[in-house]
């Protein structure tokens, strides 16, 4: 039986793929390294979740990936999170380490033929261009989208290396464990000084459900693939972000900007089941269990 290493286990899409393996009885290799101290309640949380399994290991990002072995059946890399976008200083300090381990993971599973997943965010596109699709060339206007862009570029030098590839573009990411300094969390922590929102205010996605179409990619057919995580179904961000914050965000329907994604459904079967209001719910639920005191 192989395992699964997730380099960026102690970030929100990490964790959560982490611990959907887990469940399923997998074994997990994870990779971790320092947040910003805006999150120490959230990752010493995951730390515990984590630990306490016994088919989980990890270690700090360090020279080398030695979890990464013959043995291992694919790697996920989601070495960034919402969150770290928030914290301009702390991501410069990570961005050239981060760009080092992506380049080793993918030397690695080239070298062992090792699936390889790349999760990027739809922001890699401009707040301008529209009826984007797969094929669409990236414009992107913010900070999180340029640097995702320069690591699918890295990445697009591996595609014809005859090895399964896969980048995976998420909207917004929300839900239980979602990071502290996010504009969802925020809200329901009480937090009522104005700040900038750093993350996509266009679509938003329940972590479950992203997490569910990810994890196929153990499982389906390809080599080089680049899939949007978009179907008719996708929910407006201000339409969760009502339910917390009085903000006013332009609505617009998903089939105006983006183009559904066939390759989302054949390929890792995603639908986007849980509602904004009941997602909303659950990471509501979440946060006043394990980050009292909330109003």
């Amino acid at each position: 039986m192989g395992n699964v290493v997730v380099i960026g286990a102690n970030r929100f899409i990490g964790f959560h793929l982490c611990m959907a393996f887990l469940d399923e009885g997998t074994e997990v290799k994870g990779y971790t390294h320092s947040a910003h101290k805006e999150e120490d309640d959230l990752q010493e949380e995951m730390k515990f979740f984590l630990g306490r399994n016994a088919n989980y290991a990890s270690t700090e990002v360090g020279e080398s990936l030695d979890m990464i072995t013959s043995e291992t059946d694919i790697v996920y890399f989601t070495y960034f999170d919402g969150g770290d976008f928030y914290h301009p200083d702390f991501l410069r300090q990570e961005m050239q380490k981060a760009q080092q381990v992506l380049i080793q993971a993918l030397n690695k599973c080239r070298q062992l033929n090792i699936r390889f997943v790349f999760v990027s965010t739809m922001r890699v596109f401009g707040d301008q261009q529209r009826k984007i699709e797969e094929t669409t060339i990236p414009e992107p206007d913010s900070s999180e989208g340029r640097l995702y862009v320069h690591f699918e570029r890295i990445i697009e030098k591996y595609k014809d290396d005859g090895w399964p590839i896969i980048i995976v573009r998420t909207p917004t990411l929300y839900g239980p464990w979602q990071p502290l300094s996010m504009c969802y969390s925020k809200n329901i922590a009480g937090y009522e000084e104005a700040f900038n929102i750093m993350e996509g205010t266009d679509f938003i996605i329940y972590i479950e459900d992203a997490v569910s179409a990810l994890r196929r990619c153990k499982t389906a057919a390809y080599s080089y693939e680049v899939v949007h995580l978009v179907e008719e179904k996708l929910q407006p961000w201000s339409a969760a972000g009502a339910n917390i914050t009085h903000m006013e965000v332009k609505e617009e329907a998903a089939q105006e900007k983006y183009e559904i994604s066939r390759k989302a459904k054949e390929l890792l079967n995603f639908s986007s089941r849980v509602t904004a209001k009941e997602g909303i719910y659950l990471q509501k639920k979440h946060m006043r269990t394990f980050f009292l005191p909330f109003h």
